[in-house]
């Protein structure tokens, strides 16, 4: 069982009615699945094999293709493929280079033959086995993709791209095991790579070794300080392990780069909440609800905050804007049912308990709703 941390909150405004609305979590396989996908941080197979030492690749059909694919003119890409395997025709590469180009515009047979007849010329050239088991993973012929990338990890044992195919292919299949095991080889062997790191974390959740799978995070946020999205999914993710004091830095780091994202400073505050930082959490709560004044998470976690600095006419206010944005809220109607009660509004009370009442509790639950 994981261990939850002592939420430094005074006992008083606990035992007046639970913290805030803890909703929904999402978890944090939902959390990655909204990040970029890894392939945005690595070099395709194509930009991979265009950047090699080949002499092929100084020829200037080879550099005129690389601007045409860069500008996606990819029709005009393929007419340079054809001329430089004619005027190349026993180098491995230029085939290699032919089939990648045939693998973007999904002619997956001419592409398998190029490759392949890279492959006999150069049994060797890793780049052409990355790329055809790149083919095969796009028709999902699993066991030939596979192959293709075993064959990779054999010729070039320290490069992750092997490694992180690989782990790709099993995660596919549902082979979480094999996955982890992978994508660990990949981080080992490219520590640097931001890749390996997210591919790593996405196979540990889905064998359900949350700790690990935050780990992995981890190491890609400091890879990435100034990206938004992977700090987001880190602090969203300590959030969902019960260790909101962790879930600050990264969330601040998050709310720097994304200043108008509403969810971001929605957390934050949150986070600042349970550790007792009441004047920080008002002010990125107040910052959520400006951005979205909708959403009744915040709404209902700002109440909580000025029901804590003494502002009875605020907290009120706030559990009722709560109340109007999420109308089956049982939290919200709770705290508000309290607040009126405090300020000796007993009737008024009464009816807000009967609404909390006729909504189920939401429990287990933390943060705001994502």
């Amino acid at each position: 069982m994981m261990r939850r941390l002592v939420i430094a909150v005074p006992i008083a405004a606990m035992l007046l009615t639970p913290l805030a609305a803890r909703a929904q979590d999402a978890g944090i396989d939902k959390l990655l699945a909204k990040l970029p996908p890894p392939e945005k941080f690595q070099k395709s197979p194509l930009e991979g094999a265009l950047s090699g030492p080949d002499p092929v690749l100084n020829d200037p059909i080879a550099k005129h293709l690389i601007d045409e694919v860069r500008a996606r003119n990819l029709a005009r890409a393929l007419e340079l493929g054809r001329q430089l395997t004619e005027r190349y025709p026993n180098k491995a590469i230029a085939h290699a280079i032919r089939g990648a180009v045939y693998r973007r515009v999904r002619n997956y047979p001419e592409a398998e033959a190029a490759l392949k007849r890279a492959i006999a010329l150069d049994p060797r050239l890793a780049d052409a086995h990355l790329i055809l088991g790149f083919v095969y993973v796009d028709q999902q012929r699993w066991p030939a993709a596979t192959v293709s990338f075993q064959r990779v990890v054999d010729l070039s044992p320290k490069s992750g791209a092997g490694w992180l195919a690989l782990s790709d292919c099993a995660y596919r299949q549902g082979r979480w095991e094999d996955a982890v095991v992978k994508a660990r080889r990949a981080a080992e062997v490219a520590p640097s790579s931001l890749s390996a790191w997210l591919v790593l974390a996405r196979a540990e959740n889905r064998r359900k070794n949350y700790d690990a799978a935050i780990r992995a995070v981890s190491r890609a946020a400091e890879l990435l300080p100034d990206n938004a999205e992977v700090q987001a999914t880190l602090g969203f993710g300590y959030i969902n392990l019960k260790r909101d004091a962790e879930a600050i830095g990264p969330l601040q780091r998050a709310a720097q780069r994304s200043p108008n994202s509403f969810l971001i400073h929605a957390q934050l505050g949150y986070c600042y909440l349970t550790q007792g930082q009441t004047d920080a959490a008002v002010s990125s709560l107040r910052r959520a609800v400006d951005l979205m004044p909708t959403y009744g998470p915040a709404w209902n976690h700002l109440g909580v905050a000025y029901r804590q600095q003494g502002k009875r006419g605020d907290a009120l206010k706030a559990f009722r804007r709560a109340t109007e944005a999420s109308l089956s809220s049982r939290s919200a109607w709770e705290n508000y049912a309290a607040e009126l009660r405090a300020l000796g509004k007993i009737d008024d009370a009464n009816k807000a308990t009967a609404r909390a009442t006729s909504f189920k509790p939401t429990e287990g639950s933390r943060g705001s709703s994502r």
